[in-house]
């Protein structure tokens, strides 16, 4: 058994004792689904609301291309063709009123997504001095996803534009990720803190990229041919699910990375100041609770 301990060095295991110990404090699979429907309940609806403004390079009817975008399986493509206007004026009109009606009402998940922010970091987060900040993080989390899609979507024929477009996904994600909890938290957290989980998360998103082509489609189908809309609905819940799990991961190692001792926790910190609670003392036992 001594000989097995000695192969992980203690640094090692205080490192994942402590990712362990806070993820746990955040309730993550509870956190992650109440992020998942918030997101499913405004996110989308701004992405579907969004998108009515880009023109369809194939047919210029706005349902399929929302359609296309979500993946959603082509007997259940109608029924949203259907639902979105299709002649110019109607659509604008649309967009506009859709938009301002969504951005008021989907504010709950901002505040949902601040909330995991202020546990992670220990803060208590600005309230409702500042509801911009919801708007402006939801606005933001919307239109990366509109354009990555896009983007992904075009470039899915040929190999290089395929790396092309990981990349981008990648260093757009990094930055979006470093971003929303800094606005979200009025500044009570440094950037520099943020960074870390920003670049996991951006990291991690590429292997959602190609986990999501792999497995999107065919259960988007499966869903849809056993359960109707209704099934491809907790199908698209499901994924956000998975999702929101993975930024709560990120968030947490990201804070537990620059909290840890040692030249490489002080180089990522720099002048800014992380939580207490993610260090461990020496000798003494793991990490108090907020």
């Amino acid at each position: 058994m001594r000989q097995k301990q000695r192969l992980l060095p203690p640094s090692v295991v205080r490192f994942v004792m402590t990712v362990v110990h806070h993820t746990r404090r955040l309730e993550p699979f509870d956190r992650a689904m109440t992020l998942a429907a918030q997101a499913f309940t405004s996110i989308v609806p701004v992405v579907i609301a969004a998108s009515t403004v880009i023109p369809a390079n194939d047919s210029g009817r706005l349902g399929r291309w929302v359609a296309k975008a979500l993946s959603v399986p082509e007997a259940t493509r109608s029924a949203l063709s259907g639902a979105l206007p299709d002649d110019t004026n109607q659509a604008t009109t649309f967009s506009v009123l859709s938009l301002l009606i969504v951005l008021l009402s989907a504010t709950s998940f901002s505040r949902a997504l601040t909330r995991m922010y202020a546990k992670v970091w220990l803060v208590r987060g600005p309230g409702w001095r500042s509801p911009w900040r919801w708007i402006a993080a939801m606005v933001a989390i919307a239109a990366c996803t509109v354009a990555l899609r896009a983007v992904q979507r075009a470039a899915s024929g040929d190999a290089g534009w395929l790396v092309a477009a990981v990349l981008l996904t990648a260093v757009v994600n990094a930055l979006l990720w470093t971003w929303v909890p800094s606005v979200l938290l009025a500044g009570e957290v440094r950037w520099r803190l943020l960074a870390p989980g920003g670049l996991l998360m951006g990291l991690a998103s590429v292997a959602i990229y190609f986990a999501g082509r792999i497995y999107i489609p065919s259960a988007m189908e499966y869903a849809d041919s056993h359960f109707g809309e209704l099934g491809v609905a907790f199908t698209a819940i499901g994924w956000l699910f998975s999702v929101a799990f993975v930024l709560i991961i990120a968030s947490v190692v990201g804070a537990v990375i620059v909290s840890q001792p040692g030249p490489s926790g002080r180089f990522l910190a720099g002048d800014a100041t992380p939580p207490s609670a993610y260090t461990t003392p020496a000798g003494g036992s793991l990490i108090r609770d907020e």
